[in-house]
């Protein structure tokens, strides 16, 4: 114990240390913009990074999986809830947590959407789940987003006791395979398929708690169909922090996409995925009070939303797809998350003379030119305002953001808003995010 504070101690000297000396800008005010004076590290494209776009047409397949991820607080205590103040111990088990995939295919192009109720899964641990996918796992783009539940484990080291980290390695390791697990298991379990397309507002349902007040108030919803119409998967794309219940709350639960999984699967069957949207700014939940019973009302709110969205959807056979997947660094440019990454609170590699943070954005697009679909994939929390822009550019019927998907970088601030003094702003990797991920993803669209 007393080597490992010794250790805390003179790293976050030597880190201080390199601030001052110019060595490493940790995010201050005098550091040097790695924007306007590095871009020989920062927009270098290395052989290294993973870059890939294909593009395909042909007869859909869909299969589809869910498997618990719930800690076992017998045997995997103690188990740090991810989300509001540090140190929140898990007590019990309301509702169980979840890894939930749809594996569609069109021609010979497969895609694997997949949703875990955690907080946030981070490129490394993407990569792992990756790695564990084996070849007999023919999948083009694994697509794997966190809803950002507030009530389960800490996944990412922030919410642990003092200064270490909240992960719980006993449990989260096995959870890692379970995912690999469930993209496995909807893999081989595709048959033909078709796709249905809908969306809805869902007016009021949420509130913006930053100003400028801007939301995503559309419920997206795609659904997967087999040759007799029978559900095979329901994704439910909505914008919403799974906060309901609060920061009083120590008991396990996937808060309110608990309640739309459990609706929409009763009702119409199938394998339903909650998949979150553009929540920076903050968007949240506008309930009544920070009960289960809420949850639930708002829960089943949204899953209405959706179903009844789906009654006139046509249904698609076959069809055009395009994908595109590009790495990219990003500067690391908040001090505190920069020092937990290098004392491993945050389990988090650093690049480029321990600058820059390695992250990857996604597109998809269906129908012929894109016209029927477009999908962008975001590493964290974006703000409306930096979707709406990037939506307006875009041309397809429907058109969804994928926020949180295959990292959490926090919050994507829009940079002509950016205030160090503001909460978001602490919660964020980098003040480059916003540029430097739209960026990307406006040149990969199919734009007109």
């Amino acid at each position: 114990m007393r080597k490992t504070m010794i250790v805390t101690i003179v790293s976050i000297i030597f880190l201080l240390s390199l601030e001052i000396i110019g060595t490493i800008p940790l995010g201050s005010s005098s550091a040097k913009d790695p924007i306007e004076n590095d871009q020989n590290i920062i927009f270098i494209e290395p052989t290294q990074l993973h870059h890939n776009e294909k593009m395909d047409y042909g007869l859909i397949m869909a299969g589809a999986a869910a498997n618990q991820i719930t800690p076992d607080l017998s045997t995997q205590s103690p188990i740090f809830i991810g989300g509001f103040g540090r140190n929140r111990v898990a007590t019990g088990i309301h509702d169980d947590i979840w890894s939930r995939c749809c594996v569609v295919q069109i021609g010979n192009t497969t895609i694997a959407f997949i949703s875990v109720d955690l907080i946030g899964v981070m490129y490394p641990e993407y990569q792992r789940i990756m790695s564990y996918l084996d070849e007999n796992t023919s999948i083009d783009l694994v697509v794997l987003t966190s809803t950002h539940n507030h009530e389960g484990p800490d996944v990412i080291g922030l919410w642990g006791k003092a200064i270490w980290s909240g992960i719980s390695w006993d449990w989260y390791d096995g959870a890692l395979s379970i995912i690999a697990d469930t993209i496995k298991e909807a893999y081989e379990n595709m048959k033909p398929a078709g796709i249905k397309l809908a969306h809805a507002i869902a007016l009021g349902m949420s509130r913006d708690s930053r100003e400028p007040i801007i939301m995503e108030e559309q419920v997206e919803t795609i659904q997967l169909v087999d040759y007799d119409e029978q559900v095979i998967a329901t994704m439910v794309c909505y914008a919403s922090h799974p906060e309901v219940l609060w920061d009083e709350n120590t008991l396990i639960s996937s808060d309110f996409p608990h309640y739309i999984f459990e609706h929409i699967e009763e009702t119409i069957g199938g394998t339903t995925l909650f998949i979150q949207g553009s929540i920076g700014g903050l968007i949240t939940p506008r309930t009544q009070n920070h009960s289960y019973e809420s949850a639930k009302d708002f829960g089943k709110s949204i899953a209405d939303i959706s179903i009844n969205s789906l009654y006139n959807s046509s249904i698609i056979w076959e069809t055009h797809v395009r994908l595109e997947t590009k790495e990219i660094f990003v500067p690391m440019t908040n001090p505190v998350f920069r020092i937990a990454s290098i004392l491993n609170i945050l389990d988090r590699p650093l690049y480029n003379f321990r600058k820059d943070l390695k992250t990857s954005v996604n597109i998809i697009e269906l129908g012929e030119d894109a016209s029927l679909l477009q999908i962008v994939t975001v590493p964290g929390e974006d703000f409306p305002e930096n979707w709406f822009e990037l939506k307006e550019k875009m041309h397809a019927k429907h058109r969804i953001h994928i926020g949180l998907a295959t990292d959490e970088l926090g919050y994507i601030v829009p940079i002509e808003d950016y205030n160090p003094k503001d909460y978001e702003e602490s919660m964020s990797a980098s003040k480059y995010l916003d540029p430097l991920i739209h960026q990307t993803l406006e040149n990969m669209l199919t734009l007109f």
